[in-house]
């Protein structure tokens, strides 16, 4: 597997180290398994890196002690000692508080309302002073709820629907007789996904983008396995970019799939992507600004396309 991004390293190792107080000892390898971090990763970061932390003045007494490894070491045991204002559990912000209520109140429908994830809401909520569906309101798409259903309901009758979209790549409607397989809401937006005869294959339709719909008569035979779907699906023939992104813009890489991903010892990413509608780079250019420079472009994407369409967005305010 490819290397672990800075910040990856950084949330498993504060995750490891109280783990590995509360252990007293343990071996590298269960160490490495539970918190998937690849063990030659691991070593190299318990030796060259959490042996310098500390607290201020940073003198011997003040770091944390590594004890069981050596760089040359190719397993065993390890112990950390003189770290215990990491044996404390970490304390969200209220914003991280909210945010967790929020996406678990996004999932609370057609859960046991005494179930874990209500009595965990519960807790964290009480302990903020809001009422979970009460004080804090959860919306997954403004405009989908309306055809959130008769999908649903297609999708279980296996039943054909047409629909007049619009496609924001294109920026025009088309009317599409699809198969609908599956429902979803992935990255704060509901989607469909099915086959699309017009397309004349597998296409993923984001449901507040649906103009009209009409549930037809005619039904479809539905896939032994629909798979996992994602709001982005990548195709063979789609053009591909390389972005180099700077550490502050690994959210990126999170948020749309990658082909393939580099970690480079200044701690920047490499990351090759797909790209459908040349709009949607556009758009991930302009927000990562500074911090992403286009590496290389496949055809017809032009090496400064970043430029090309900050330009486009400048005229229009002139």
């Amino acid at each position: 597997m490819s290397r672990l991004s800075a910040g990856d390293r950084l949330r498993r190792m504060l995750e490891l180290v109280p783990w590995i107080m509360s252990q007293g000892t343990a071996e590298l390898s269960e160490v490495s398994q539970r918190f998937d971090y690849p063990e030659a990763e691991l070593r190299e970061d318990l030796v060259k890196v959490l042996f310098v932390v500390g607290l201020h003045p940073f003198t011997p007494d003040e770091l944390i002690y590594v004890m069981g490894l050596d760089e040359e070491d190719n397993g065993g045991w390890v112990a950390i000692s003189n770290a215990d204002y990491f044996s404390r559990p970490l304390r969200l912000t209220h914003g991280q508080a909210l945010g967790l209520i929020g996406a678990g109140e996004a999932l609370l429908s057609g859960v046991d309302p005494d179930g874990p994830l209500s009595r965990g809401l519960a807790k964290l909520a009480d302990g903020l002073g809001v009422s979970v569906g009460e004080d804090l309101a959860v919306s997954l798409g403004e405009s989908a709820d309306e055809w959130v259903e008769p999908l649903l309901d297609a999708a279980a009758d296996h039943r054909q629907v047409r629909i007049r979209y619009f496609s924001y790549g294109r920026g025009q409607e088309s009317e599409r007789v699809i198969h609908p397989y599956r429902v979803f809401s992935d990255l704060g937006n509901w989607y469909v996904q099915g086959h699309c005869q017009q397309a004349g294959g597998l296409r993923v339709f984001r449901i507040d983008r649906i103009r009209t719909l009409q549930a037809l008569e005619t039904r479809f035979e539905p896939p032994d396995e629909a798979g996992t779907a994602s709001a982005f699906e990548a195709r063979a023939g789609d053009p591909r970019v390389v972005l180099r992104l700077a550490p502050g813009a690994s959210w990126a890489i999170e948020k749309y799939p990658t082909d393939n991903q580099v970690v480079l010892d200044s701690g920047e990413i490499d990351a090759t992507m797909s790209v459908s509608h040349i709009s949607r780079l556009e758009r991930l250019l302009l927000q990562l600004g500074p911090q992403a420079e286009l590496r290389h472009a496949d055809a017809p994407i032009a090496a400064d396309q970043a430029r090309i369409a900050a330009q486009r967005v400048l005229a229009r305010y002139q």
